[in-house]
């Protein structure tokens, strides 16, 4: 297996997407994942998530938010990245 890379990502979905669960399948999946940052409803009605960790497990997560918990339809997404500043020890849903 090759060396894993610490990264950082910013992954904001849009669609059917708040009061459906999501934020707390992110952490799941994140915490699973052992990434840590947050996410986050915004007031756009999309949701972000902030993450840091080895590369393809973000990777893995952004795959998991295309898709979603059961009630969510998430219409559009993106992915930027960006170099880890370790500035997180866990992983939460900010209010």
């Amino acid at each position: 297996m090759g060396k894993s890379e610490e990264k950082r990502a910013r992954i904001v979905v849009r669609g059917t997407v708040q009061g459906v669960g999501f934020r707390y399948y992110i952490m799941q999946k994140a915490q699973e994942m052992r990434l840590k940052g947050y996410t986050q409803n915004l007031p756009n009605g999309e949701v972000e998530a902030v993450v840091e960790g080895d590369k393809l497990f973000i990777e893995d997560l952004y795959r998991a938010m295309q898709r979603g918990p059961t009630k969510a339809k998430v219409t559009d997404h993106a992915i930027d990245w960006a170099d880890a500043k370790n500035q997180f020890r866990t992983f939460s849903i900010k209010r």
